[in-house]
């Protein structure tokens, strides 16, 4: 099964736009990616699933899905408002 990205955001999400924008990058990459309004029923199984910490959630959440496994991307954010995905060529490998 061919990897996947998924990105879980809000109306809301400052990064919103930076994430779209990212999402397209991987498509014309040739990686499959879709936006998720965190309210969607498919968005919610993610993060009751995988997107809580110590009882919280944080938006937006990256999601990685191969051969069935599902792994969310790490992510920064820098103190001039950047939002960091460290080793990301690590997750697409």
């Amino acid at each position: 099964m061919p990897k996947k990205i998924v990105i879980v955001t809000a109306d809301w999400d400052y990064f919103k736009d930076q994430l779209t924008t990212l999402c397209s990058q991987f498509i014309k990459a040739g990686i499959s990616c879709e936006m998720r309004d965190y309210g969607s029923p498919d968005a919610l199984q993610l993060i009751i699933k995988y997107g809580i910490d110590n009882g919280l959630v944080r938006i937006p959440q990256i999601y990685l899905i191969s051969n069935g496994e599902v792994r969310r991307i790490a992510y920064e954010i820098t103190s001039d408002l950047r939002l960091v995905i460290k080793d990301l060529d690590n997750y697409l490998k």
